[in-house]
Parts: structure tokens; sequence; C-alpha cells
């Protein structure tokens, strides 16, 4: 699940399958902790609305369930140089900061 997923999915889907994920991981272990979908530089508007929207679904969801969420959006967002030339994948500056 994840920010390929956004276009290929519904948003009501994804949550489901974020739902689903946690009942695994809940099984399996005390701690569990979510990261944020990332932006996409060379995606539209309304894409990286989406992510941006489910982030936000899942800040809560994650807070209610006593998961931890790691929120990445504010850093990545409008920062070109952390991603490679594809503006999809993050280069090694951009790994290295989110590491």
């Amino acid at each position: 699940i994840g920010t390929n997923d956004i276009g290929r999915k519904t948003e009501e889907v994804l949550k489901g399958e974020f739902r689903e994920l946690g009942r695994e991981l809940r099984k399996r272990t005390a701690m569990v902790t979510i990261s944020g979908l990332q932006p996409v530089p060379r995606d539209s508007e309304s894409r990286n609305g989406a992510r941006w929207r489910i982030n936000a679904w899942l800040k809560d969801w994650c807070r209610g369930q006593g998961f931890k969420f790691l929120d990445h959006w504010d850093l990545l967002w409008g920062r070109y140089d952390l991603y490679k030339k594809d503006r999809l994948h993050l280069n090694p500056k951009g790994t290295n900061i989110l590491a």
C-alpha cells in the first residue's frame, strides 16, 4: 500500500487496505509505525491531493489505533533536490534525510 497505488485504487479502498494491514500487524507486534505517503513531484495536483488526504486520514487513524505515524510530507514537498531525475524516487540525499 503506498504512493504508487494512488490512481489505481480509490481512497476508500486504500483506507480499507490500511485497516487490514493494521489488524495483521497488531497480531504480530506490540509496536506499529506507519510511514505516510510521500509527495511525487511529477504527478498532478489531483494525485498529490489524494496522497495528502490519505496521510491526513492515516494520521488520525493511527492515533486512534495506538500506532505511530511518520509524517514526512512537509519535509519532502517542493524539495525537488531530494528526488532522482524521474521525480518519483528519492535520491541518496532524500533517502538519507528519511533514514
